[in-house]
């Protein structure tokens, strides 16, 4: 993992490293996705694809492995079960 110290100026902005920006193919008005994780701030080029951009948001939510997800899901459907018979 590559790291790098950029400043932010009075206008909360910063200027991303030439060789980070030509290295990722940022354009000019290029949308950047920006994600906080804890107390970390991770940017990333904003894709076109929402499946890609989603893809890994939600993981470990419904469990670590599969069998803890089979078991919430399976108690989702109790639940449902239960309130719509």
């Amino acid at each position: 993992m590559e790291q790098v110290i950029v400043r932010v100026s009075s206008k909360r902005q910063i200027t991303l490293p030439a060789a980070i920006y030509k290295r990722l193919g940022i354009q000019p008005g290029q949308k950047l996705l920006l994600e906080v994780q804890g107390d970390k701030i991770i940017l990333s080029p904003k894709t076109t694809s929402y499946t890609e951009l989603l893809a890994g948001s939600v993981k470990n939510v419904y469990g670590r492995t599969a069998k803890e997800v089979d078991a919430y899901v399976r108690k989702e459907r109790e639940a449902w079960d239960r309130t719509h018979s």
